[in-house]
């Protein structure tokens, strides 16, 4: 008798998060079965008045103080009326929840990005 001893199985291993964006504001982001997580550090703090985000079955934009910081293709597909987003860390952070249609990992958040 005995148990599989470690032998496969199993959930997949998490990826941890993972930088991206360019310029002052940078983001973060990370998957988990079929949840991602998008961290956006900002300068100094917002309210929801100084934010855009518009999420679409492929497509994803965020506005920040009316600069663009996200704008374009993801590279799966996501429930756009199970994604959402919210200011953390005292208006210093927004986090934005987005739900994929399936849990297959992404190699990264936008098409043509690393």
């Amino acid at each position: 008798m005995g148990g599989m001893g470690g032998m496969g199985g199993g959930p997949p291993q998490d990826m941890g998060e993972i930088d991206g964006g360019s310029g002052d504001t940078k983001w973060k982001w990370e998957m988990k079965d079929d949840e991602i997580i998008v961290r956006i550090t900002l300068a100094k703090p917002a309210t929801k008045k100084d934010l855009a985000v518009k999420f679409g079955a492929n497509s994803l934009k965020v506005d920040v103080f009316g600069e663009t910081i996200i704008d374009g293709k993801l590279a799966g597909t996501v429930h756009g009326d199970e994604s959402t987003w919210c200011l953390v860390e005292k208006g210093t952070e927004l986090q934005i929840l987005l739900s994929a249609t399936t849990s297959n990992r992404w190699s990264s958040l936008l098409e043509g990005s690393d």
